[in-house]
């Protein structure tokens, strides 16, 4: 249906998101051709790719820049720039694409507008911005030049752009403080707003693309079943439909960003969800994985069971989609010193840097958001692998005293 054709061209095309950007002519006339052979909406389109988390990997000023390319190109404008406060309160001209003299000041006059004004968005004549807010505090200004060929849907593509940028803002401003202060880590209240980015990956997604593999496991098998029933047709479109809907429900995860915490870990609970991981795990490759439980487990923070969790549960991932292997080990070890946990299995194995690079690129976040979620937590990731295997994926997280509150 519409809505797999939707996620289907933006998942393509946010694959090729740096080319885009630099080629906007090139980007234009994609576009349009999606629009024109698929019948999908380009401002639809743009949205979502305007929304993917993949940006975010790059190194910031790469992100920015593409991010704000992108948005010129959906938007149809002159111009896109951003915009930000000094510590100081001075207006600071960030990144701009397109045509854009920033020291004009009907540019500068609309980020100001939108930074130090009561109202969220402004939409006048040529120039329409909208305030870029992190938890209520105003990080930046977006400001869109130039008249578009849909003015009523400007807005809309400036908003869904909203998300990414505030993300990579954020970020820069967090690692400045550790840079600054001399932190290790970063607060909870910082904690709470990067996890939530990989709360969604390691839980519900992955349950939904679990049914959607099992989905079209059942539509294999129901094929040759129904065979030439004149319904048969009927009844495999509707399996279609279902897919279409996970689909749906995958974006629909994908943008939600509302909740601090977590619903997928609890206090003294790692041993009972480590089971349900392992049993879904052994369901669908044939065999169980061989556990092994150090320590007193009931004392980890609820950020160090939501790190153990998504190592393991992204490693058991990887193991039944690439590795072959038909035997894991997972051990976790809780000491004074801190928390260690590992995942070997015996499969054909990998080159680990050059999977974490092309990762990266593709906006794949499992290995990727592994890394993060430790190094967040003062903690390492070590993957060791080669061709022909073993692969051991292992973490060390400090000592960190579980309390209420804490993330």
């Amino acid at each position: 249906g519409a809505i797999a054709l939707l996620a289907c061209s933006a998942e393509i095309l946010c694959e090729i998101a740096v080319d885009l950007a630099a080629r906007p002519r090139d980007a234009r006339l994609l576009i349009d051709g999606i629009e024109t052979v698929a019948g999908v909406s380009g401002v639809a389109l743009g949205r979502e790719v305007l929304r993917a988390p993949s940006l975010p990997q790059l190194s910031s000023d790469v992100a920015i820049e593409v991010q704000l390319a992108l948005l010129l190109t959906f938007a149809e404008v002159t111009a896109i720039s951003l915009w930000t406060l000094s510590p100081g309160g001075d207006l600071v001209h960030v990144s701009h694409a397109g045509e854009l003299d920033p020291g004009s000041p009907r540019s500068s006059d609309a980020a100001s507008m939108l930074l130090s004004g009561s109202d969220p968005e402004t939409n006048l004549g040529s120039e329409a911005g909208i305030r870029v807010e992190r938890w209520l505090h105003p990080v930046a200004a977006l400001v869109a030049h130039g008249e578009p060929a849909r003015a009523d849907h400007r807005v809309l593509l400036l908003e869904a752009a909203v998300p990414v940028l505030g993300s990579i803002l954020e970020r820069d401003e967090a690692r400045a403080r550790e840079q600054s202060t001399g932190e290790s880590v970063v607060s909870s209240v910082e904690r709470r707003l990067a996890r939530v980015r990989f709360d969604l990956h390691d839980g519900p997604q992955q349950d939904v693309h679990l049914l959607a593999q099992d989905l079209r496991w059942f539509r294999d098998q129901l094929r040759p079943i129904v065979g030439e029933d004149p319904n048969a047709g009927r009844l495999l479109g509707r399996v279609d439909d279902f897919e279409a809907q996970l689909v749906a429900l995958d974006g629909d995860l994908r943008r939600i960003s509302t909740s601090v915490e977590s619903p997928f870990v609890h206090p003294g609970s790692l041993p009972e969800r480590l089971r349900q991981i392992t049993d879904a795990f052994a369901a669908r490759s044939g065999f169980e994985p061989d556990i092994r439980l150090e320590g007193d487990l009931t004392k980890l923070s609820e950020s160090q069971q939501i790190a153990l969790m998504a190592l393991i549960r992204e490693a058991l991932s990887n193991v039944r989609e690439h590795s072959e292997a038909r035997k894991v080990t997972i051990r976790i070890s809780s000491r004074s010193s801190g928390v260690q946990a590992e995942v070997t299995d015996d499969g054909i194995g990998f080159e680990p840097e050059t999977t974490l690079v092309r990762a990266a690129r593709e906006g794949h976040l499992g290995l990727v958001g592994m890394h993060e979620r430790v190094r967040m937590l003062g903690g390492r990731t070590l993957i060791e692998s080669r061709l022909g295997g073993p692969t051991v994926i292992s973490v060390n997280l400090p000592s960190w005293p579980s309390r209420p509150g804490d993330a």
